[in-house]
């Protein structure tokens, strides 16, 4: 089964399943503050680190650091052109591809995540927090990456 399939299988899944998913996976319960949502996306981030391996120390630095500044522009390399980005919000899956320069949502493309989020919320938030790229409460990338 390929990696995209074994993603799309747990998106699928109740919130029991998931739990069940994550014991397999780690040989230990689900952390009770993971909701479904994060769940999913913690258990699709270990597949994808197993079957792709891990970010470097030096990609997963610019990401954060660009982070900060509300935008990550492709071409900086801090997210690789060819990457793809989700978020669940109120139910629904939320996908974006970084491209060269900018990024592509449903069809048309943007110059920044924030505009994304905007169009997907209805008001301002940061592209970077809202796509999981960066916390200023956990200071690390987020699990909501699909590399290609």
């Amino acid at each position: 089964m390929t990696l995209d399939a074994r993603i799309a299988k747990i998106e699928a899944m109740s919130a029991r399943e998931r739990k069940a998913e994550w014991q397999r996976c780690t040989g230990t319960g689900a952390p009770p503050a993971f909701g479904s949502g994060l769940l999913a996306r913690a258990i699709a981030h270990m597949l994808q680190e197993a079957a792709l391996g891990r970010m470097s120390k030096a990609d997963l630095k610019r990401v954060l650091s660009a982070g900060g500044s509300g935008r990550i522009e492709a071409a900086s390399g801090a997210v690789k052109p060819g990457t793809w980005l989700s978020r669940t919000w109120h139910g629904e899956v939320h996908q974006v591809i970084v491209l060269e320069s900018g990024f592509e949502y449903r069809g048309e493309r943007y110059s920044s995540l924030s505009e994304i989020a905007k169009r997907i919320t209805g008001s301002h938030w940061s592209g970077p927090r809202f796509f999981g790229l960066s916390s200023p409460r956990l200071g690390k990338l987020g699990v909501t990456t699909h590399g290609n």
